[in-house]
């Protein structure tokens, strides 16, 4: 089946029409978990991953979505993450924890730590826990989306491979570095920002790339320096930051946090996902807030209800429709998809087939 699909920014319903294929998510669940499970993945981690993966696709973060499993794959057979790596508490002081992934899966750590700050914020009403050693874990918002289904704020931090040059450089140093924040608002829903540290994502680069598209100006450098819409050029180059300084000074400040402070790899020795001389050495930085700690919650329900009203009800420039929270069309994108299917390009079915055909499993597409 094929379909038109829409995608929205957050001025306006602006869209962009794409010819992609249909998938069910559950479809895809199933298929990674088929595929991990053929590669030494052990069921419970490999339905972490696949959910994470297709979460990701469901809220319209495709650049982190099935189209990664290709190359998961592809680093596991080479040994360059572990599936059978120990997930091990190395170190845990009151509200603090620290956590060597052993080049386990960044999705199965990451998860370990949610759990454990989880478990430690019950009592202390604020938690954090560090990963060393581990590898990229996906979309930030699923870890963040877990403690708010708790009624817990949520952090979620990591360190990556070098993309952005410091301020006035034309070498990359820093990653992307992504950083996620979410305020539970009841029932389920919350607010979530989960942003990159450069002006867009690695990764939409990455998938640009895959399909030969070009870039946006204002996204990217050339290895000299200079802007450029050419994505193969971007990768080989540099990323813009957010605001200049203030970004470089932010991916900076993650970087020394996720990878220095935890014992993990930081600048250019963590490795990216399409490196395949050596291990990554992500490091991850997880919190979680109870907000009883400060204000009692129906307290805190009411008030950031008032919030939300207030954000939305302000007044609109020309042209604008609606104003969105950080996070509202991801989850209004995941509403549609569940019904209607994830939307998969002709590229990222190819390599989804690729696999299929390889480990002699039924794809669903």
């Amino acid at each position: 089946m094929k379909a038109f699909i829409i995608f929205l920014s957050y001025s306006n319903f602006e869209v962009s029409k794409l010819d992609q294929k249909l998938v069910k998510a559950e479809d895809l669940f199933d298929f990674c978990v088929d595929i991990l499970g053929r590669i030494g993945v052990n069921e419970e981690n490999a339905r972490i991953v696949a959910d994470n993966l297709v979460m990701a696709n469901l809220r319209g973060v495709d650049s982190h979505g099935v189209a990664r499993l290709p190359t998961y794959v592809e680093r596991v057979l080479r040994g360059y993450i572990d599936p059978q790596g120990p997930i091990e508490i190395v170190k845990e002081h009151g509200a603090t924890a620290l956590i060597d992934a052993h080049n386990n899966f960044g999705q199965v750590a990451a998860m370990h730590a949610v759990k454990l700050v989880a478990e430690k914020i019950k009592k202390l009403g604020v938690s954090c826990v560090g990963v060393r050693n581990a590898n990229h874990f996906g979309m930030a918002a699923y870890y963040v989306l877990k403690l708010a289904e708790k009624g817990l704020i949520g952090i979620a931090l990591s360190n990556g491979p070098p993309a952005i040059a410091p301020w006035g450089g034309k070498k990359p140093m820093l990653g992307t570095n992504p950083l996620c924040i979410g305020f539970p608002m009841g029932k389920g829903d919350a607010i979530i920002l989960d942003m990159a540290i450069s002006t867009v994502a690695r990764g939409k680069i990455r998938l640009a790339a895959l399909k030969g598209e070009k870039i946006p100006e204002g996204w990217a450098f050339d290895e000299n320096g200079n802007p450029t819409t050419d994505p193969v050029a971007a990768l080989k180059g540099t990323l813009a930051p957010i605001g200049g300084p203030k970004g470089y000074g932010l991916a900076l400040a993650l970087d020394l946090l996720c990878g220095l402070v935890m014992g993990s790899s930081y600048l250019q020795n963590v490795k990216a996902l399409d490196d395949f001389s050596g291990p990554s050495g992500t490091g991850f930085f997880i919190e979680a807030i109870d907000v009883e700690a400060f204000i009692p919650y129906r307290e805190y329900e009411e008030k950031i209800a008032e919030y939300v009203k207030a954000v939305k009800d302000c007044p609109k420039r020309e042209g604008v429709n609606e104003i969105f929270l950080p996070g509202e069309i991801e989850k209004r994108e995941m509403e549609r998809r569940t019904k209607v299917g994830v939307p998969l390009d002709s590229e990222v079915l190819e390599s989804l087939k690729k696999l299929a055909e390889r480990f002699d499993v039924k794809a669903p597409f």
